[in-house]
């Protein structure tokens, strides 16, 4: 290596070691509070899906917000959290449920969050017959209130077509 190559290689490498003490070091609490976050984001998952697996309604319901939103492709969007409770509680006069989610991501940010990933949810209709399977995606966009995480708005996306009003969120 000629000499002015080594000699522009040094100052690189001198501005960029200048440069490296010049910003700022990251936020060691700030990683603590994302991580803290998303594990109390993580909590309110699991009330969800206990709830759901559980067939307890009021269990799932204390997870939303009072003004939730849904949507589903094929399917009436949500504005109400009461029409969904009534929908869930019919959901599951008829059938017998297990939810299996698995977050592929969550992400916090101050008072809002995101979580997606995907899902597996079976429907064995209580009157006989046979068990139904679905699968999809799922995105929640979650607000934080009153230190509490809630789930805002929901948007599902089935792998398939559903025929009848089966819907796992």
């Amino acid at each position: 290596m000629s000499g002015r190559i080594r000699l522009a290689w040094l100052v690189c490498l001198c501005v960029l070691a200048t440069l490296g003490t010049l910003l700022p070091a990251p936020a060691l609490a700030g990683n603590d509070k994302q991580a803290s976050d998303v594990a109390a984001l993580k909590q309110r998952m699991d009330q969800w899906l206990q709830g759901y697996n559980s067939a307890d309604v009021s269990r799932m319901m204390e997870v939303y917000a009072d003004d939730f939103s849904q949507e589903v492709p094929g399917a009436p969007g949500l504005t109400c959290k009461n029409e969904l409770a009534q929908r869930l509680t019919g959901l599951f006069s008829r059938y017998d449920t297990h939810i299996v989610s698995v977050i592929d991501e969550a992400y916090v940010s101050g008072d809002m969050a995101f979580d997606r990933g995907h899902y597996t949810v079976s429907y064995t209709p209580k009157g006989g017959g046979p068990t139904l399977t679905a699968k999809g995606r799922y995105l929640e966009i979650w607000k934080r209130s009153d230190g509490v995480w809630r789930v805002y708005h929901v948007v599902e996306t089935p792998d398939q077509e559903r025929s009848g009003p089966i819907t796992a969120m």
